[in-house]
């Protein structure tokens, strides 16, 4: 009996500490730095999601400093990230598994003023959209 009330104890104190640890709340900033404003970037396009709560953003993305923060609000996989010029040159690419990451940073560090494009894909669907430098 004195075990099993033990092992509750360690389990409950267990969740007082697991908020903390799942979001420690740390961003890149660069050049010490600190955010004061960001540019939600318009997304056009959709993911076939599925189920019940197929309905909301999917995937958001906005400009913060010197990198773009995309946010995944529903598990879709793999997905494909690329940035583009205005030209049509990719400059950037990597996938994100959405079921074990919310969140990516895209760095937008040594680009040159212009146009860009923003696109996240996979067998799902696409979203995309444009932000300016």
């Amino acid at each position: 009996m004195k075990k099993r009330q033990v092992l509750l104890c360690v389990f409950c104190a267990g969740w007082l500490w697991f908020p903390v640890a799942a979001d420690m709340g740390i961003m890149p900033v660069t050049d010490g730095k600190t955010i004061t404003e960001t540019n939600k970037i318009d997304l056009r396009g959709k993911f076939e999601t599925g189920g019940l709560r197929s309905g909301g953003d999917v995937v958001t993305a906005e400009i913060q400093g010197d990198f773009i923060l995309a946010t995944f609000y529903k598990n879709l996989g793999n997905v494909r990230v690329t940035l583009t010029e205005s030209t049509g040159e990719q400059i950037y690419e990597t996938v994100v598994n959405t079921s074990a990451h919310l969140q990516s940073f895209i760095p937008l560090l040594g680009l040159s003023s212009g146009v860009y494009t923003i696109t996240f894909s996979n067998e799902k669907g696409m979203m995309y959209g444009d932000l300016e430098i």
